[in-house]
């Protein structure tokens, strides 16, 4: 009986200590930071500062870590539990006059510590601190310039990798000269670039002796803050705007201490392109069709995530171009996965189907993704014609390396910064009642250098055909009705051009030609 009490006794005592080593966390807050001026700090974690507005310590980017804010010594502090990799997400912020980044990090367990801020691209370069001392807080002051190859005019992001568990306290950057910023930004410029149906662009510049500059736009009741380089032209596009809809912005110049540019503000009036229409209803036999995402088929991923957090800078929503005709809309796409929920076997399958609308984005590419092991393998949907629904069909055999059999995820991938429209995601093994381009080359335009006429051939009657210049501006739409048509080129300018061809069905498929 005593050797069983001793081993009770010892489990007890190992149990009672493994859980003191489970629960060791810092039981004094970490070291106040010093006061510094608002024009001097940028805070993203601190009791000692006034944190920026709208950070999430805890967006979704497929980690393991279990994120919580505790109380140390009446202190808030980030504890990262289980920690493998754990971002924190909040609006651009311009830190261009900022020098330092700040961390205070304590742990008992951890081996390694890794954090970086992230611009937009995305651009990041990780940063070890050394040394890192188990058991008491550590305190970091990383020069801003090891992180190379980070925008600091335009910071969204951190992240923070390593093991174990971490807590984290006064997050911010720092500016550790003693100079008082009193000139104000200079040569202030601000013109409209692009328009869509649901954005303005604008090119803006000033100058500025702290080497950054904030732009305000504002309009309605809604401002907004853009970070800018002093000299350097910045595009920026307000979005989320209403289609066929007049709208005045107002825009000033500032540099960070708050100098704001004696040549402000600047007016500009901008009215919007038309909204953008709902895609053709595909007519492909639903027998034949392994649906993703469309409203003509039953999906055959009913519990997929059209919007799983993967660390892009996309905006990915659902809209309704039309009663029972919605779509993916992709805004400000960097990339964007769509997640199944379960392995979808595409085998019997020969084709991706997929339909585009896009007023800006020139450069677009997908892959479906194979589980167990993961395989991708990105393909380019061109030529891309502007503001017409593109009707794309790949072979799946072109996605080298990727299991048709086991695919679990998609990827999209934008050249930044442009709105995208995805309709009719599918898998199909070619049977369709109208074939196209990409299939048996039932409709032909030819030749593909031509000085004065194209030649246009169809097994099926054609409704109209657009002409689009590389830039996507459309010069030339002419209605058909028929299965052949000599269409007279000759006026154009020397150059190469998209042409979209819109079928009885309403699907549209896409050519391009130079001309001489």
């Amino acid at each position: 009986m005593k050797k069983v009490t001793q081993f009770f006794l010892s489990m007890a005592i190992m149990f009672a200590f493994g859980n003191v080593a489970l629960m060791a966390q810092p039981s004094v807050a970490a070291p106040t930071p010093p006061a510094r001026t608002a024009a001097k700090v940028i805070s993203f974690f601190s009791d000692a500062y006034t944190n920026i507005a709208s950070v999430n310590f805890n967006p979704n980017w497929g980690q393991s870590t279990v994120v919580s804010t505790i109380q140390v010594a009446g202190n808030s502090t980030l504890k990262y539990a289980s920690l493998n990799y754990q971002g924190t997400e909040f609006p651009a912020t311009n830190s261009l006059t900022m020098k330092k980044l700040h961390v205070d990090v304590w742990t008992s367990d951890a081996t390694s510590f890794q954090i970086t801020p992230i611009s937009h691209g995305p651009k990041e370069k990780l940063i070890t601190p050394t040394p890192l001392t188990l058991n008491q807080w550590n305190s970091y002051d990383i020069d801003l310039t090891q992180f190379t190859g980070v925008d600091f005019s335009d910071i969204f992001q951190f992240k923070v990798v390593g093991n174990g568990t971490i807590y984290i306290d006064n997050l911010y950057f720092y500016d550790n000269t003693a100079t008082v910023d009193t000139q104000a930004p200079t040569g202030f410029t601000a013109t409209k670039g692009a328009v869509t149906s649901e954005a303005v662009e604008f090119l803006l510049n000033a100058t500025d002796d702290s080497g950054a500059v904030n732009y305000i736009i504002t309009y309605g009741t809604t401002s907004v803050t853009v970070g800018g380089i002093s000299g350097v032209q910045k595009s920026y596009s307000v979005t989320g705007l209403l289609g066929n809809t007049d709208y005045s912005f107002s825009i000033v110049a500032k540099d960070a201490t708050g100098n704001t540019a004696a040549s402000g503000p600047i007016v500009i009036a901008a009215k919007t392109a038309a909204g953008v229409p709902a895609c053709p209803v595909p007519t492909r036999p639903a027998a034949n069709v392994i649906s993703i995402f469309s409203e003509t088929y039953t999906s055959a991923a009913p519990a997929a995530n059209y919007f799983p957090g993967w660390g892009q800078a996309t905006v990915a929503t659902l809209v309704n171009l039309a009663p029972g005709n919605a779509a993916l809309k992709y805004n400000t796409l960097n990339y964007q996965g769509i997640e199944l929920g379960v392995d979808v076997n595409a085998g019997a399958s020969q084709y991706l189907h997929v339909n585009v609308y896009t007023e800006n984005e020139t450069s677009l590419q997908v892959t479906p993704i194979s589980n167990s092991p993961v395989k991708e393998f990105l393909l380019p949907l061109a030529p891309l014609a502007l503001n017409v629904w593109n009707s794309f069909n790949i072979p799946l055999a072109s996605f080298t390396g990727v299991d048709k059999t086991k695919i679990f995820q998609f990827k999209f991938v934008g050249s930044g910064g442009k709105t995208v429209y995805i309709d009719n995601l599918y898998f199909h093994d070619g049977t369709t009642a109208v074939k196209n381009i990409y299939e048996n080359k039932a409709v032909k335009v030819f030749p593909t250098i031509v000085s004065d006429y194209l030649n246009l051939t169809s097994d099926v009657e054609v409704k109209q055909i657009v002409i689009h210049n590389l830039t996507g501006q459309k010069v030339n739409s002419i209605v058909i009705n028929s299965m052949e048509k000599n269409i007279d080129v000759s006026q154009l300018k020397s150059g190469n051009y998209f042409i979209s061809i819109q079928l009885e069905s309403g699907e549209t498929v896409n050519s391009k030609f130079t001309k001489m």
